[in-house]
Parts: C-alpha cells; sequence; structure tokens
C-alpha cells in the first residue's frame, strides 16, 4: 500500500474516533460519577452515562482501538469503492451508517467536476437542510434545475438521515458542482445513547421531584415548562447550527469562500430567476445597505401579483416568524452570530429561528437587518414537517406546487429584474414582540455538543 494512502487511511480512522470521543466526553460516566455542566462548573453538573457504562476503562480503551482498526479495514475497502452511490449502500446498523458518513465527511467530494471543473469566484453557495421527504426534495431539485445561471453555484446538501430514496434524488443533481455532508450526531445514527434517547433518559412529562426520585439521567434539567428533553425535536436546531460551523470554517471548499450562502431547506422550492435576483440583492446590499446582515428571499404572505413589486425590496429588522425562508449572508454575519455562541446553544428554545432571533435582540449589539424581496423566489410548500401532522394536513406536495407555478407563470413578465429598487427603509430602532421561548432545550448535554462543533472543524483543515 503507498504511504500517502496508509496516511490518509490513518486520518479517516482519527476523525472517526475523534467523532466517537466526542459524544463519550459528552455522555460519559465513570465509576467515580464525576459530573460536568455548560460552564465546566464542577460543583452544578449533570452525571451523563455512556452507553458501555459497565465496562471498565481498560474496556473502553480496548474498544476504541478495535474500532480504530476496523475503521481503517472499512476506509481502505471504502477508498477502493468512491465511485459506488450512497444508494446502493445498505448499512443495516447504526454504527455501519457511522462509518459511511464519516467517510463521506472526511472526503468532502465535489460532485460534477467534469460538466463544471471551474466556478466563477463569486459563484453562490447554496446549501439545503434535508431530513427524510424526499417527496418534498425531489420538487425541489427539479426547481433548481430548471433556475438560469445554476451552473455557477456549488450546492450543499446537508443530511442528518440516511436513506436510500433521498440519495437516489441527490444523485440525479448534474446541473452544477454538489457536495454531500452529513451531521454526524443525528439520532438515527445514535438511535439508543446522548444525542439520541438514552434509555435512562427521564419521560417528557414526568415530574420533577419523581425523576430525581427515580433517578433519571437529566432529572435536575426540566425546561422552563416543566418537560424533559425529546431527542427528535432537539435535531432541526443541532443542525442548523453544526451546518453553519461546517460550511463557513470547516469545508476546504468553502471555508474561505467570500460571498454569500443561501440557506434552503428540503421544503422549498425557487423560481427560475432565484439566482440572477439573489445576485442583484446582492449587490444591491454592498453598494447601498451595509448594515444589511441577511438577504431573505421568500416570504409567507406572498402577494399575487408582482407588477408593482416584482424589482423592490425593504430594508427591514429581521424577525424569525417572517424572515427565515431562503436566508443568505456572508461570513460577515456568520461571525457575527458566532459571537454569541453561548447565548444561542443555551436558549430554552429547540427551534433554530426563534432562537437567532433571541440572539438577535439580546446578544448582538444591533438586532439583525434584513433586505427581503417583495416579490419573493423562495416557497414554501411543506404543508408536513415539525409543526403539522397528517391530521391538519394533507401534505399535497402537487397542489402545493401547482399554486407556486400558477403564481410565477401569472407573473413572468415581471420576473428577471435586470435592476432592483429599495422600496422602504424602516426605522431600525423599531421594538419587535418578545417572543416567549418554547422550551425543549434546557439539557446541559445538548448546550455542550451545540458548543463543541466549532472545535470540530479544526480537525482536518490541514488536510490536503
Amino acid at each position: 500500500m503507498r504511504p500517502s494512502r496508509v496516511f490518509k487511511l490513518i486520518i479517516v480512522a482519527g476523525l472517526l474516533v475523534a467523532t466517537v470521543f466526542v459524544v463519550m466526553k459528552i455522555t460519559d460516566k465513570d465509576e467515580e460519577e464525576r459530573t460536568v455542566d455548560i460552564e465546566e462548573d464542577k460543583d452544578a453538573g449533570l452525571d451523563l452515562k455512556f452507553e458501555e457504562h459497565e465496562v471498565d476503562n481498560g474496556r473502553k480503551e480496548e474498544n476504541v482501538n478495535k474500532a480504530e482498526e476496523q475503521s481503517l479495514q472499512q476506509g481502505e475497502a471504502q477508498h477502493h469503492q468512491k465511485s459506488v452511490n450512497l444508494s446502493d449502500r445498505n448499512p443495516s446498523t447504526a454504527k455501519e451508517m457511522r462509518s459511511i458518513i464519516n467517510e463521506v465527511n472526511f472526503n468532502q467530494e465535489i460532485h460534477n467536476l467534469d460538466k463544471f471543473p471551474k466556478r466563477p469566484e463569486e459563484g453562490m453557495v447554496i446549501v439545503v437542510q434535508v431530513h427524510n421527504r424526499p417527496e418534498y426534495l425531489e420538487q425541489l431539485v427539479k426547481s433548481l434545475r430548471a433556475a438560469k445561471d445554476i451552473e455557477k453555484a456549488l450546492l450543499i446538501i446537508s443530511h442528518d438521515y440516511f436513506s436510500k430514496d433521498v440519495n437516489k434524488i441527490v444523485e440525479t443533481i448534474d446541473f452544477c458542482q454538489m457536495m454531500q455532508i452529513f451531521f454526524p450526531f443525528s439520532l438515527q445514527f445514535y438511535p439508543d445513547e446522548f444525542p439520541g434517547q438514552d434509555p435512562n433518559d427521564c419521560p417528557r412529562d414526568i415530574p420533577r421531584d419523581k425523576a430525581l426520585e427515580i433517578e433519571c439521567t437529566n432529572a435536575a434539567y426540566p425546561d422552563m415548562y416543566g418537560h424533559y428533553r425529546e431527542a427528535p425535536f432537539t435535531m432541526t436546531k443541532h443542525h442548523w447550527w453544526w451546518k453553519a460551523h461546517r460550511v463557513f470554517e470547516g469545508l476546504k471548499a468553502t471555508r474561505d469562500h467570500k460571498g454569500l450562502v443561501l440557506f434552503l431547506e428540503e421544503d422549498h422550492i425557487v423560481s427560475q430567476d432565484f439566482y440572477n435576483t439573489l445576485e442583484l440583492m446582492y449587490k444591491l446590499q454592498q453598494n447601498d445597505c451595509p448594515e444589511c446582515d441577511i438577504i431573505t428571499m421568500g416570504l409567507y404572505d406572498r402577494p399575487s401579483n408582482y407588477q408593482s413589486v416584482g424589482d423592490m425590496v425593504d430594508v427591514i429588522t429581521w424577525q424569525s416568524s417572517k424572515h427565515n425562508m431562503g436566508m443568505a449572508y456572508s461570513r460577515d454575519t456568520w461571525a457575527k452570530i458566532r459571537s454569541c455562541s453561548k447565548e444561542f446553544c443555551t436558549y430554552d428554545d429547540y427551534n433554530w429561528d426563534w432562537t437567532l432571533q433571541h440572539v438577535s435582540g439580546k446578544c448582538l449589539p444591533s438586532t439583525l437587518t434584513t433586505m427581503v424581496i417583495l416579490g419573493p423566489r423562495v416557497f414554501h410548500i411543506g404543508t408536513c414537517g415539525m409543526h403539522h401532522s397528517n391530521q391538519d394536513a394533507k401534505c399535497e406536495v402537487s397542489k402545493e406546487v401547482g399554486y407556486v407555478e400558477d403564481l410565477l407563470r401569472k407573473n413572468k413578465p415581471y420576473l428577471d429584474p435586470t435592476g432592483l429598487y429599495i422600496k422602504q427603509r424602516f426605522d431600525k430602532s423599531a421594538v419587535i414582540k418578545t417572543m416567549k421561548p418554547n422550551g425543549g432545550w434546557a439539557d446541559p448535554r445538548d448546550h455542550r455538543l451545540c458548543m463543541s462543533y466549532a472545535k470540530m472543524q479544526l480537525v482536518g483543515q490541514n488536510d490536503t
């Protein structure tokens, strides 16, 4: 075996062991019942148990060595199978999934370089957060395929679920450079231990005194409403925060990117002129709105007629309930948000956007300002999601898509603007109503994991 290959495989093993170590560090409870908390205050911590709490330290070290050896063997096999599609992989255990997604995250492979070997220096990066709703993702990919100038973009699909159906859809993307990344701490990859739902975690609705009596893991840490952690509801906020760190700081292809990054979700679709419109908004931001932190391309309250608004934007204080769809921002804005990492990671709300609203109003020197396109180019079609169920929505994807397509068809004369204009600048001092947090994010283990993502990006930064 060539020395370079051996070296690469050793690095792969190191990354896998590092990932295991992070989870162990967050969830471990050794024989001395050591405690930790978010500020590493040894006198007020949460006792955390590792999955194999009955084995001694010698056995743990032996397991890590075995995992490293297995990782090297798997890495060598996967090196020769680099061209194998993820949809052809059939992992049967969470451990096998973790091995695959760690390899994908390490490789950072950019697909379609044969068709698009170079992108413009000012080309946009588009990041799509994906769970497991292939019927929606298929529509997003279809709309991206039809978009003008999409070949200029680097499209990053950020998964938190390993799905054959989703991977098949992603593998159809042949219209621009594309990369896949996986949030490595999702519930699917850790189903029976933190960050998933550990069997010894407290039930959601158990009273605190009863939780303390039965000594469930997080008994001392219910949320502000007296409820205990539910793993599925923590995943979206974790994923959102991790992927921003990963794109701006960890990926070789983007960590020096100086332009915009557009963040989409699997249940969004875009107009054919969205890319050109985003370029125009970025130019307008640079020339006429240096105070604008975020560009917003989607609106929930969308107009039916674009004649008077198709080329118009407003400048307004960012609000999570109005401006969380089709957000684009640069690393300068990310640096502002990142400076409030502790506030973001410890605020008792499982929603990333409500948390960002809190950060904007309570941590940043001034609230976030957004430039909003009044004729939206990004649309939400997800009638079923975290806040919906089959009882209150029929999840009729084609119906939602048809509505958007009809809207764009009627307004075709007012799309593809050659320039944009600021219609109104709203007073930045206007008071934004303080929102009551939703809870679900009081467990110090979530706080610690959230805070750890920055350090994780330092691993492998010197890889070539």
